[in-house]
């Protein structure tokens, strides 16, 4: 008679985080929660352009998080109006209307899926 063989159970989450890749449901890629970083990032010290791109490049283990889990803040104020692209990790902004003379504050935060990891960068430049 043989041998039974030996049955092994895994919940997806268990089987993702395993592999240190995303998994895939309903035909999209999901995060699996590694680590993320927001790296790259501009302008910095003192510009003389009253309107500058800001930019910064969000890096994920795994797959980069959806542009619905990121946020950029600037001078405060959260902005919406932001482009992302989840493929390369590159986020840009747009101030509408030239900025004032003086110090100006941006933050970024990025979200795994689910919250489970999140990153902050917050960083400030001058335009004089």
């Amino acid at each position: 008679m043989p041998k039974p063989k030996k049955i092994v159970e895994r919940t997806v989450s268990q089987a993702s985080s395993q592999t240190g890749r995303g998994t895939k449901r309903g035909g999209r890629r999901r995060n699996s929660g590694g680590a993320i970083t927001i790296a790259s990032v501009s302008p910095s010290g003192n510009v003389s352009n009253p309107v500058p791109t800001i930019r910064a490049k969000i890096e994920a283990e795994g797959m980069n998080p959806p542009k619905s889990e990121v946020r950029v803040y600037f001078d405060g104020a959260e902005q919406r109006r932001f482009y992302y692209s989840r493929a390369t990790g590159n986020l840009s902004y747009h101030p509408t209307g030239m900025l004032s003379s003086g110090t100006h504050t941006v933050e970024i935060v990025a979200s795994a899926e689910q919250g489970s990891t999140t990153a902050k960068k917050s960083w400030t430049f001058t335009v004089s």
